[in-house]
């Protein structure tokens, strides 16, 4: 696969490890995916979305323990978590970010998901209440059950761009996760590892060139 030869030739190894993620904290996964939508990331934990998420955590007063339950952030004032999350930003649907959370997090709580535990992959209904928010995709919908532990290929602009290159041609978001995932598969990794690699590779090159 053409793909596959230019990952051997691009990602130097040994490949970074993902240690993001928040593995049982819905709440700060929803938060994260919503949030990671056409902004910086940020670098560290103080910085970009990382910080906002500890922003929510600090509110709700948890200490270090798990923020897991989408009843809470369903419950919220949107306009009282955009001030926590100190983001105003505006989705292309029109609503805030903080507003596209809330309005999630009601969502899938009315199709069964509380808890990490409660959501499903695989179940249409949970897939369904993320991406019927106006704003909300099927990229950040795989990004959320990234954060959570499963595996997936987050299509970003970095991905499509890498893929892009690769083959010397254009192609989509939905290409590019199905090819990620097809070369991990084939060089038997984690579909999230190679899908990191190459995120920070492109994010790295991106701020070389600055």
């Amino acid at each position: 696969m053409k793909l596959a030869e230019f990952v051997d030739q691009e990602l130097a190894q040994p490949w970074p490890v993902f240690r993001g993620g928040w593995p049982g904290n819905i709440e700060a996964a929803l938060v994260d995916a919503v949030l990671s939508i056409r902004t910086k990331y940020g670098s560290s934990p103080t910085t970009g979305v990382r910080a906002a998420v500890q922003r929510w955590r600090d509110d709700r007063e948890v200490g270090d323990g798990p923020i897991n339950d989408l009843g809470w952030l369903a419950s919220s004032d949107p306009y009282r978590l955009a001030d926590v999350l100190d983001n105003r930003q505006v989705l292309s649907g029109g609503l805030l970010k903080a507003e596209a959370i809330v309005t999630a997090a009601g969502a899938l709580v009315a199709a069964g998901v509380t808890g990490a535990d409660d959501l499903d992959p695989d179940d249409p209904a949970h897939r369904r209440a993320y991406v019927g928010v106006k704003g909300l995709g099927n990229v950040t919908w795989t990004y959320l059950l990234m954060l959570l532990g499963h595996s997936g290929v987050k299509a970003d602009t970095w991905i499509v761009r890498f893929v892009e290159e690769g083959l010397g041609r254009p192609s989509s978001p939905k290409e590019a996760e199905a090819l990620v995932r097809a070369v991990a598969s084939d060089l038997k990794v984690h579909a999230t590892a190679l899908d990191h690699a190459i995120w920070r590779h492109m994010s790295s090159r991106a701020r070389r060139k600055r």
